[in-house]
């Protein structure tokens, strides 16, 4: 009797953050949504590579939100009142797990590409996509097994050293290439133009705004962890 009153309230705590992170990623997809917009009206004479990559990380979270949505309406209304159903995720939140760790290896690919464009030293840029890699594979790795998992609370026990490898390690490349990119842009900043250092200063803080998104995009996936 215990043991199904503990695995009732394992289950009923799905739900929450369930529904926090679905509707916290949903609000980011339109931030990203409006940044895509703007990106491709203002930035018409940048390169296709970096176009492809825009577009590739749009299309790919379009289909987490997709999955998302799928996994909302699984939780809340397909479930309902029955949770014992949600001792196994669906197949969208095992998708969504996977997209996400595409997105985050694509955003920490580019920043590491950029601070090899900035600082001309290799070391750091292979360091941090080595730790992107480690990352990605466990994400991988994390979401294979969850396919084929018949206990959510058993699985996590069990994938909980995997789990936590894929956020340190992701944890410690955005910390990486943030830190460089603006150490790097704050040496070059002394000129004797305002103008150069104010464009200078703003390239910092977008740097230190927009590296922190990849941190955001996995948060709300931890929700449906945790």
């Amino acid at each position: 009797m215990t043991s199904s009153a503990n695995n009732f309230g394992a289950q009923l705590a799905i739900i929450g953050p369930t529904q926090i992170g679905g509707l916290l990623s949903v609000t980011l997809f339109g931030c990203l949504a409006c940044q895509t917009y703007l990106y491709f009206a203002r930035f018409t004479s940048d390169g296709l590579a970096l176009k492809i990559t825009v577009s590739a990380i749009s299309l790919i979270q379009l289909g987490q939100f997709v999955c998302i949505i799928l996994i909302l309406w699984t939780m809340t209304v397909s479930t309902y009142g029955d949770p014992s159903r949600l001792n196994i995720l669906p197949l969208a939140a095992d998708l969504t797990i996977i997209l996400s760790g595409f997105t985050v290896f694509i955003v920490q690919s580019f920043y590491a590409f950029r601070l090899w464009k900035l600082t001309r030293n290799i070391f750091l840029p292979i360091l941090c996509e080595i730790i992107s890699v480690v990352a990605q594979t466990s994400m991988l790795i994390l979401s294979a097994r969850a396919i084929y998992m018949t206990d959510l609370t058993t699985f996590m026990d069990s994938q909980i050293v995997l789990i936590s490898l894929g956020w340190l390690a992701r944890g410690l490349c955005d910390l990486i290439t943030t830190v460089g990119i603006a150490w790097t842009l704050k040496n070059k900043r002394v000129s004797d133009f305002s103008d150069m250092v104010t464009t200078v200063d703003r390239l910092i803080y977008w740097t230190l705004e927009t590296a922190l998104i990849t941190r955001y995009l996995p948060l709300c996936i931890r929700y449906f962890l945790d």
